[in-house]
């Protein structure tokens, strides 16, 4: 493993669970009940349950894309992204976040197998974590629900 990929590993890490200026997206959801995670602000807008899914179908697809397994045909993700939530319970909440924190594990662990392979996909999951961590915050902000900064 060469020095850039630990330092990515680090900050994928950083963004996704360790606290610092920020909010973790983990620190973000961990301690939300289902009906928090699935309201959502208006009709058309997405709940915090729709983007742990996304971020965690994204991050799979990262790491399958670092680990240099072929890309998957062009529009793969239509019906697997930004689904409604069919079964509210405590039960699949705590499903959805552990798929997270899985696909979450494959993309570091793929990095640190293959060294610098694919830094584009890795800077943008970062990235990616991030700008989502940031709307959920946004959306416990709406429902009252105040996330433990610092």
């Amino acid at each position: 493993m060469g020095a850039t990929s630990i330092s990515l590993t680090d900050w994928a890490d950083f963004v996704f669970d360790h606290e610092g200026w920020h909010v973790s997206l983990w620190d973000s959801v961990k301690d939300l009940t289902a009906a928090q995670a699935v309201w959502a602000p208006a009709p058309a807008r997405n709940s915090i349950w729709q983007i742990v899914d996304h971020v965690a179908l994204w991050k799979d697809d990262g790491a399958r894309r670092i680990a240099g397994q072929p890309r998957r045909p062009s529009g793969w993700h239509r019906g697997l992204d930004w689904r409604p939530i069919p079964v509210v319970t405590e039960h699949a909440w705590r499903g959805s976040l552990q798929e997270l924190r899985d696909a979450h594990t494959r993309v570091t662990t793929a990095l640190g197998a293959h060294g610098d392979a694919d830094l584009e996909t890795i800077r943008g999951l970062i990235a990616h974590d991030s700008y989502h961590g940031g709307q959920i915050c946004y959306l416990r902000a709406l429902q009252g629900i105040p996330v433990r900064v610092w």
